[in-house]
């Protein structure tokens, strides 16, 4: 009696826990479609009309918070940027609004145009989409192979010179937004002390920067990975 009893708990546990992966599975690949979808939008809107200010016209018919858009090369990150006036509900919701398991891209909050700091979020995704490669750029290697994003906004495209990458702690307040012309030299300089790289990109107090952040997959949820790089115009 006590064996048929312990094989059915076994096969009961073992039905539910195939179930949770199925689903888990079945998410990463609606997340997949769901950026494609966005990214069709975006390469057609590119195809059919000159100037990246056309390129948001037809993104923002699906929604007036698509910002920008970030592409880094050979990789899965090439998605649309979002903001709204929280850092909250995009860490849940996609780019159409949608509850999402793994949100969006999404600016600061605090963050205007022309902001000497940029700070965009994403989650560490295990399928390498959001921002599930970024811990790559604590690798000399990998950051050599990829020195820059491509960012493109309703008025310009830039190229993110990487500058500085490593892991963090929530202790380290580097969203920082208000600075001083000495509080934010000093922040740079910080920040590439930091670094577990290092790339030949000069930053000044001059330069504006963008900052790229994610959990990383510890169970440390005060952990962050975090890559900088300084915003310069295509020309």
């Amino acid at each position: 009696m006590k064996v048929k009893l312990i094989q059915a708990i076994c096969i009961i546990v073992f039905f539910i826990s195939a179930a949770g992966i199925v689903r888990y599975f079945y998410s990463y690949k609606q997340i997949e479609q769901e950026l494609e979808q966005v990214q069709e939008v975006y390469e057609e809107a590119s195809i059919e009309k000159t100037g990246v200010d056309m390129k948001f016209i037809e993104l923002q018919k699906i929604n007036q918070e698509i910002v920008g858009w970030l592409r880094l090369e050979c990789t899965q990150l090439d998605n649309p940027v979002l903001q709204t006036n929280n850092n909250d509900f995009y860490l849940h919701h996609n780019y159409a609004g949608e509850k999402s398991r793994a949100g969006s891209i999404f600016m600061d909050y605090r963050n205007e145009i022309n902001a000497r700091h940029t700070i965009l979020y994403g989650h560490v995704m295990r399928n390498g989409t959001m921002f599930g490669e970024l811990a790559k750029f604590a690798e000399q290697n990998y950051v050599e192979a990829h020195p820059y994003f491509i960012y493109e906004t309703p008025s310009e495209r830039y190229r993110l010179e990487v500058f500085a990458a490593y892991e963090t702690t929530t202790d380290f307040y580097y969203i920082e937004t208000e600075f001083t012309d000495t509080s934010y030299a000093e922040f740079l300089q910080t920040i590439q002390q930091k670094s577990q790289i290092m790339m030949p990109v000069t930053v000044t107090a001059n330069d504006s920067i963008i900052t790229l952040s994610t959990c990383t997959t510890s169970p440390n949820d005060d952990e962050r990975f975090v890559v900088h790089a300084k915003i310069t115009v295509e020309k």
